[in-house]
């Protein structure tokens, strides 16, 4: 396998490692085995509040288990596709597995980004603050296209963005600027 491709491998396994991590993927099979049996209690209805957060809960922790499940089998199977377009020197099939790699790379990266940001508060609202610090006019320009920057990506990302304050550099850029980021 080339250099290239052993590289993608181990970042698509890096990314399979921290989803097991966080997922706790050893203990998974039976917590959810304790939410399916939780789920069959005919009294769970009675408390609607706590009946659907407990099946959120078990969804989140079904797609989660899926969602690494998932990864795991398409990196074998295109492993396994390369191994055989080798042995039989079909460089279509190899070239198709390694796309399907890449592919799978970016797909985990995300899946990776997701489960760092699943915390308690991470669903909550927060507040970007920017400022130039010492450094003159040239700060003030840096202070300035980094705000742009950030903006324009938590509105690409669908995110709403509110200016909560902003000074003006005294030749150009910003001194500091302040954002509500919803979302």
């Amino acid at each position: 396998m080339r250099a290239e491709m052993v590289n993608v491998v181990a970042a698509i396994e890096k990314s399979l490692g921290l989803l097991a991590k966080r997922l706790d993927y050893d203990t998974a099979p039976y917590r959810l085995e304790e939410f399916n049996a939780m789920i069959e209690d005919p009294s769970l209805w009675d408390d609607q509040e706590r009946a659907q957060k407990l099946m959120r809960d078990r969804q989140i922790l079904v797609d989660a288990i899926a969602t690494y499940e998932g990864i795991r089998q398409d990196l074998s199977d295109n492993l396994e596709m390369i191994e055989l377009g080798a042995a039989e020197d079909d460089e279509e099939v190899v070239k198709d597995a390694e796309e399907a790699l890449k592919a799978l790379r970016t797909t985990a990266a995300e899946k990776e980004l997701d489960a760092l940001l699943d915390g308690e508060a991470d669903s909550n609202d927060t507040f970007l603050e920017i400022n130039s610090g010492a450094g003159g006019t040239e700060s003030c320009d840096w202070a300035l296209m980094l705000s742009r920057m950030y903006v324009r990506w938590a509105e690409k990302k669908g995110y709403t963005v509110e200016l909560q304050s902003e000074t003006a550099g005294e030749e150009a850029g910003i001194k500091s600027a302040a954002y509500k980021i919803s979302g």
